[in-house]
């Protein structure tokens, strides 16, 4: 006959309270002895590894209804099933979270650059990039369908980001006209299995002419922050060679006003 202990007993063992105990016995993972006459209930040391080795798989991220089928098994090779199908859902949220991680240091890195490197200007390969418009300047254009498409994107964050846009022919005819929308680097979008849709474009990898620039709500946004850009193009025989894309960083709104911050791609040639 095993020794019994109380449902106190157990859970001061395990550092849990008794009604947690009571719930792994509603679902049927522990079954305690029950003296019908005081209606206590006993438990024996059988019962306390298994609720050690049920908050095992529940730790593996198993659910408690998951935990009980297992704790049900009675051949390895089934308990052996359900655990691949666990090790896969984590593999997957590991890659999730790498992908997670390389993205915020790659957005502290972006931000370093547009605190440390205002207006200077390097050569550098541009991101490539799937985006989409949701609007011109400052009015929102978008179709039904583009909606349907935005709320898509959306469901990607935290790997989207606010960009903007100036067409190489807006610039060339002295347009003051920008596209705004929201974008997802290549490298994201494969494990994020973003869709190719309709009014999805992208812009592959290009040499350009890197800048930081800050923008604000007081002033409007136009090509014109470019020209310090312009005028090292011109300097040194550098051609446009393609729309001007943009990567804000941050934003915030300490006061009044909407602040924020571009890192700019200047395709050249």
């Amino acid at each position: 006959m095993y020794k019994t202990y109380t449902i106190g007993e157990l859970a001061k063992i395990l550092g849990i309270t008794a009604e947690t105990i009571r719930y792994y016995e509603r679902k049927n993972i522990i079954h305690p002895q029950h003296n019908a006459s005081s209606g206590y209930r006993y438990y024996t040391t059988w019962d306390l590894h298994m609720l050690i080795r049920a908050r095992c798989f529940l730790g593996f991220g198993l659910s408690i209804d998951q935990t009980a089928e297992i704790l049900t098994k009675s051949s390895l090779s089934e308990i052996d099933v359900l655990l691949a199908g666990q090790e896969e859902e984590l593999e997957q949220q590991v890659i999730y979270q790498m992908n997670l991680l390389k993205k915020l240091r790659q957005n502290r890195a972006l931000m370093q650059d547009a605190s440390d490197k205002k207006h200077d200007l390097s050569i550098r390969m541009s991101p490539a990039m799937y985006r989409i418009n949701t609007q011109i300047n400052y009015e929102l254009i978008l179709s039904r369908e583009e909606q349907a498409e935005i709320l898509q994107m959306c469901e990607k964050v935290p790997f989207v980001f606010s960009t903007a846009l100036f067409r190489a022919e807006d610039i060339q005819a002295g347009n003051e006209k920008f596209e705004f929308g929201i974008g997802i680097e290549e490298q994201y979008a494969s494990f994020l299995k973003l869709d190719n849709t309709p009014h999805l474009q992208f812009h592959p990898s290009r040499q350009c002419l890197y800048m930081c620039v800050p923008s604000r709500s007081t002033k409007l946004l136009s090509y014109h922050v470019l020209e310090p850009a312009f005028a090292c193009m011109h300097e040194h025989n550098l051609d446009l060679a393609g729309d001007i894309i943009t990567q804000i960083v941050a934003m915030c709104r300490p006061e009044e006003e909407y602040f924020n911050w571009h890192n700019i791609w200047i395709p050249i040639v």
